[in-house]
């Protein structure tokens, strides 16, 4: 009876360091699981904006946004508005690209952007034809797509780290 009490303790024990590793594989897992989604969901993302439609467009507005508060830096970042028509209709866009504008601790950037787009020049946006108001005037990078096998080492790792856990469990024997 003594014998069978000791082998059922030990049995627990070595089912905790299962379940722990177990546990460490799942959180694994999950952490590379999110950077897959967000990397994935930027690379569609960009995609999809290639398919949008090229129209000219005239800038109209292109300055340098200033942002300050007491005890950080001054930032910058590019403020930019255009016009152009699209299926007869005339619309207005301020977006550089689909995300938000950038905001640095650098004027250079936005000076660039401003020598590249000056106010009153023709330039090409990319219209969203499901969406005529969305335009941008230049596409993000599809580099998340290129690099999203590291994250995806993780949830592998991850779950076959679970999978072995796992399989070394001992479950203790119901007698009737």
């Amino acid at each position: 009876m003594e014998a069978e009490r000791t082998k059922l303790k030990n049995t627990e024990k070595s089912n905790a360091g299962s379940y722990y590793l177990a546990g460490i594989g799942l959180a694994v897992a999950l952490v590379g699981a999110v950077f897959v989604y967000l990397l994935g969901s930027s690379f569609f993302q960009a995609s999809e904006t290639r398919e949008w439609q090229e129209t000219p467009c005239l800038v109209i507005r292109s300055a340098v946004k200033e942002r300050s508060a007491k005890n950080i830096t001054r930032e910058f970042s590019w403020n930019v508005e255009y016009n152009y028509d699209f299926g007869g209709r005339s619309y207005s866009s301020k977006f550089h690209t689909p995300r938000a504008a950038k905001w640095s601790s650098s004027k250079k950037s936005s000076e660039g952007l401003i020598r590249q787009y000056p106010e009153n020049k023709k330039a090409i946006c990319y219209v969203n034809p499901a969406a005529p108001s969305q335009a941008i005037l230049k596409h993000d990078s599809k580099g998340g797509g290129y690099s999203i096998w590291f994250p995806m080492l993780f949830v592998i790792g991850g779950l076959g780290i679970t999978v072995s856990a796992l399989r070394g469990l001992k479950f203790k024997s119901i007698r009737c």
